[in-house]
């Protein structure tokens, strides 16, 4: 029901990355049913408007506090984000 906000923000505020932190954003933002072991630590494209925004999947944080060993996948997802942020500094 909030999606049309939630599309108009990021055309308004025109990010230039989106980090979703759990299954149901990052499926309802690109529009798949896969889980998030899947889905975390990949890079997607978000269309809004006449732009292309890179999507980075990761997991919830409520997932990590019952899961603590699967903070090194997390940790890889924030490292590749860093990365990410980095290139877009340096151009």
């Amino acid at each position: 029901m909030c999606m049309p906000f939630v599309w108009r923000l990021i055309e308004v505020m025109q990010p230039r990355l989106i980090l979703c932190a759990g299954a149901t954003p990052t499926q309802k933002m690109i529009n798949v049913t896969d889980g998030i072991l899947k889905l975390r630590g990949r890079w997607f494209s978000v269309k809004t408007g006449a732009s292309q925004i890179p999507l980075l999947a990761t997991l919830h944080p409520a997932y990590l506090l019952r899961q603590p060993a699967q903070k090194r996948l997390a940790w890889r997802d924030l490292l590749s984000l860093r990365e990410r942020l980095d290139s877009l500094a340096q151009s």
